[in-house]
């Protein structure tokens, strides 16, 4: 028969001395204690320090993960909302000129409502408003109540109107950390250089951006880099160009893009064609690094034209130009050179190429 031992309580003077609670032997093991040891001190005082330290940077973090899940939760109260009459095919025109059903309850919650941003198959799918300035919705949402995810923005110099819009559309969206808002768009550009064949760009070539008095649906035709500050090189003005003075300005301005391009499409534009631009932040080099935007160039779906594209037909711009500091850190020296294929500018003519000294790629 095995041996049974008793363990007795300790005692002190002859009296059992009771053990301490849960709480107090938490605090006697976190904190420094009369009796410890000078080891036990330093060793309390070191996890003390890494503890603060922790939580300093962790609660902010946390609270930052949160607010954008929110954001994005209160985004998905919105969408229950908008409920466009049987979605867009190519481009649904609204000859009447009034405000499209679909948009006025969301009207009655915003009056700054201009639009419905929508890519299928990813996250991005949002109200779009403008407001006087370019600011007020980069940290307010849809509702007007401080956000750290703003809300998708029409640039204030854009207009929308029943009788027609700006030449080029431009909408600024944040890229957010948990893939929300406009964070979805950097597949675009990962996918050129990831060695799975452009495949985000094959998978959604297409944007569905309907405006109060029209559903519409338009075609990618380029995705683009661009710097912001001087210091590191060429600042382009792809944001600020909103309309066309003349056919030789819209096809001087989408050259310029088309080389900026990472990639060529199959998409053709002439003058007369309405531009929407996507813009957001990237850091596709240095995460410290806040001056490049991404942008995302479509046209509208013509009227009677099908919205298929031959994304097979999609190819890397082997010499896309960057700016300087691209040239002095990330490639090692300038190889840009116009290679776009300029007879999918439709309007640009034999004239136009002579004059540029431009000579057609056979």
């Amino acid at each position: 028969m095995a041996a049974q031992y008793l363990v007795k309580a300790p005692r002190r003077n002859g009296v059992a001395v009771k053990k301490p609670g849960l709480f107090v032997r938490f605090l006697k093991f976190m904190f420094p204690w009369k009796g410890d040891g000078v080891m036990d001190v330093v060793r309390k005082l070191i996890f003390l320090a890494a503890l603060v330290v922790f939580l300093v940077t962790a609660i902010p973090l946390l609270t930052d993960v949160y607010t954008m899940y929110k954001d994005s939760w209160d985004n998905d109260k919105i969408i229950e909302i908008y409920n466009p009459d049987g979605g867009s095919a190519g481009t649904t025109e609204n000859k009447t000129g009034e405000i499209m059903p679909s948009f006025k309850e969301l009207l009655a919650i915003n009056p700054e409502t201009v639009g419905w941003v929508k890519i299928d198959g990813t996250n991005i799918n949002n109200p779009v408003v403008q407001h006087s300035d370019n600011d007020w919705y980069l940290d307010h949402d849809f509702n007007g109540e401080q956000s750290r995810s703003g809300c998708i923005m029409l640039d204030y110099d854009c207009k929308i109107t029943p009788e027609g819009n700006s030449d080029n559309l431009v909408l600024y969206g944040h890229h957010m950390a948990v893939g929300t808002f406009f964070a979805n768009l950097k597949w675009y550009w990962d996918t050129i250089y990831d060695g799975s064949g452009m495949s985000y760009y094959k998978e959604h070539p297409i944007i569905q951006f309907d405006t109060l008095y029209e559903q519409a649906e338009w075609k990618i035709f380029a995705i683009d880099l661009f710097n912001t500050e001087e210091q590191y090189g060429e600042v382009f003005n792809y944001n600020n160009k909103h309309d066309f003075s003349s056919r030789e300005d819209f096809n001087n301005w989408i050259i310029n893009i088309m080389d900026r391009s990472d990639v060529f499409t199959d998409v053709d534009i002439q003058y007369g064609d309405e531009i929407l631009t996507l813009s957001t932040c990237v850091w596709p080099w240095r995460g410290d690094m806040d001056n490049v935007r991404l942008g995302i160039f479509a046209r509208k779906v013509r009227p009677g034209e099908s919205n298929k594209v031959n994304v097979d037909a999609v190819q890397q711009n082997s010499g896309v130009v960057r700016w300087q500091w691209v040239y002095d850190y990330v490639t090692g020296g300038n190889y840009s050179y116009s290679a776009w294929d300029r007879r999918k500018l439709l309007s640009y003519t034999e004239e136009d190429a002579a004059k540029d000294g431009y000579t057609f790629i056979s």
